[in-house]
């Protein structure tokens, strides 16, 4: 016998009821819109910029899944520094160049996402002073 679309809809029609569907999928997005309340960390990569030096670094942050969601999917985490914002010391491998103090680079990035806790930043550049 010959099975066509329509019949195996009509099969899986007569197992599966179209409401019970509906409601596992409803049940699904309550379920993970109240997860989303909890507080959670992840690693979020923020644009950097000092003085020209544009870079990106790797932050573990925690915050609540909203706030998680926001930042990773809709928000710009670009960051305008100043040069007296971070601590900076001459590099001892290039000359001219600055090795970024990563704590002070922690805190100027947590004043402003007020809304997250930076827990820590990755691995940072070397930046190089403008003329």
């Amino acid at each position: 016998m010959k099975r066509t679309w329509s019949n195996i809809k009509g099969e899986l029609r007569k197992l599966i009821s179209p409401v019970f569907v509906l409601l596992l999928l409803l049940s699904t997005c309550m379920w993970y819109l109240t997860k989303l309340s909890y507080t959670y960390q992840s690693q979020i990569p923020f644009t950097v910029e000092v003085e020209g030096n544009r870079f990106r670094v790797e932050c573990l942050v925690e915050g609540t899944g909203y706030r998680l969601f926001s930042h990773k999917y809709f928000k710009t985490n670009t960051i305008n520094l100043n040069i007296r914002d971070i601590q900076t010391t001459p590099s001892v491998i290039n000359n001219g160049s600055y090795v970024i103090n990563p704590y002070s680079l922690q805190n100027a990035i947590s004043i402003r996402t007020s809304d997250l806790r930076i827990i820590s930043v990755g691995d940072l550049p070397e930046i190089n002073p403008v003329n």
